[in-house]
């Protein structure tokens, strides 16, 4: 849990210090960037966002103008999500830093020891969704 925190403090600099964005807006514009326009229902389950933090990301995205919120033709209650010429203004200028930080991070590991890194992630993140009532 310390190595979490200190790696979201360290992206959250590296955001406000280049684009002036939180860590909960770069990974919606990082979301609408890799698949263009997208619901929010999309954004939760994609980057695990409660909904209600989600919402309010949202609604302060849009009102500052980084985003433009339509509501799904499908779903009334979702939104179609896609970003303004100042959210791409704001997302370039924070990428080459994020990208660096990515590149530097996985250059920390061998390829060996990301692999195990990752087999060790997947193994705990199916026992996460073991049903309670065989823990007990």
């Amino acid at each position: 849990q310390r190595l979490y925190a200190q790696l979201g403090a360290q992206a959250a600099k590296i955001l406000k210090e280049t684009a002036g964005l939180t860590q909960a807006q770069w990974r919606v514009l990082v979301m609408i960037d890799a698949f263009g326009p997208v619901s929010s229902n999309q954004i939760v389950r994609t980057i695990v966002m409660d909904k209600g933090q989600l919402s309010r990301v949202l609604k302060g995205m849009a009102e500052q103008g980084m985003i433009e919120l339509v509501h799904s033709e499908s779903d009334q209650r979702s939104h179609i999500i896609s970003m303004t010429k100042k959210g791409r203004s704001l997302f370039e200028r924070a990428r080459p830093a994020m990208t660096a930080r990515q590149r530097a991070i996985s250059e920390t590991l061998t390829g060996e020891e990301f692999d195990i890194l990752i087999r060790a992630f997947d193994r705990l993140d199916a026992f996460a969704l073991e049903p309670l009532e065989e823990l007990v």
